[in-house]
């Protein structure tokens, strides 16, 4: 796996991801690597998937949140939900979130 490559390779990584597969796999190489939780980050957009968002920080992991602003954020808005539709279905869900 590339992700495992990189970090034995001592790259800092940023792990980009809003699917629970692929952080749950990233918590295994981490463990498996006995990784320093300051020797890699978690990435997610802002108001995508928070449960996990919340996961990862509660768990102790370095995570950076990213958030669309200035005069481009709408076209890069945009072009995120058309690389991954799915997100389209987060954001909609978290505006309609009733707590």
């Amino acid at each position: 796996m590339l992700l495992e490559k990189m970090l034995t390779n001592k790259s800092y990584v940023g792990i980009a991801t809003h699917d629970d597969y692929l952080v749950k796999g990233a918590y295994n190489i981490v463990k498996k690597l006995k990784l320093n939780k300051n020797e890699y980050e978690f990435q997610m957009l802002y108001g995508v998937t928070e449960k996990l968002r919340d996961k990862i920080n509660n768990d102790g992991h370095k995570i950076r949140v990213y958030v669309p602003y200035g005069e481009n954020w709408y076209a890069y808005s945009v072009r995120r939900m058309q690389e991954n539709p799915e997100i389209a279905g987060h954001i909609t869900k978290s505006i309609f979130k009733f707590t």
